[in-house]
């Protein structure tokens, strides 16, 4: 594994414990200002849209192996991805799109798609 995709296994696991924490300060660390996220539902949110679904509707993401790949400082990351909500567990796929600024990694874009 290079120094990059370590970087980006260690991004996305802040993520998920940021998010199973509900901590908004540390989320907003890790993903990018006009940060896109599409949910398994196909709704689409900003940055803001994002926090106030994962405020209103806590969870408790895990992952399963990624599979890392880096193009210079843009990255695409997918993976299986487990939301635990209200004792319920949801199963799907993510798609992410990391970009490296200034020397750090930050999550622009995710894709959520329900696995079958």
């Amino acid at each position: 594994m290079t120094a990059d995709e370590r970087a980006l296994a260690d991004l996305e696991r802040r993520r998920c414990a940021a998010i199973g924490s509900a901590d908004i300060a540390a989320l907003k660390q890790v993903l990018s200002d006009d940060y896109v996220h599409v949910h398994m539902t196909g709704k689409i949110d900003d940055l803001a849209g994002h926090i106030e679904a994962i405020t209103l509707r806590p969870r408790t993401p895990e992952r399963g192996p990624l599979s890392i790949r880096c193009y210079g400082d843009a990255a695409v990351i997918i993976g299986e991805q487990m939301n635990k909500t209200e004792g319920k567990m949801t199963v799907g796929v993510a798609q992410q799109v990391a970009i490296k600024q200034n020397g750090r990694w930050r999550f622009v874009s995710t894709q959520m798609t329900r696995k079958a």
